[in-house]
């Protein structure tokens, strides 16, 4: 028995991010120390909170900056 067409995008959905995850981690192990996060490095938060929480608020998109 197939998949409905469905099915079949919700598979491949939840695929790639699978594939995506693997070049990630062969990218850190290429990199090793020169690897920049993609996101907030550990131990970074408080840093990055301190920094964020201490701009003032603003009604922005995000991309207006780009």
């Amino acid at each position: 028995m197939g998949h409905t067409v469905q099915e079949a995008i919700n598979r491949q959905l939840t695929h790639y991010p699978y594939h995506i995850g693997q070049i990630v981690f062969l990218g850190k192990l290429i990199q090793k120390k020169n690897w920049k996060s993609l996101s907030i490095p550990k131990g970074s938060s408080e840093e990055y909170n301190r920094v964020k929480f201490s701009k003032p608020k603003r009604k922005q998109h995000f991309t207006d900056d780009l």
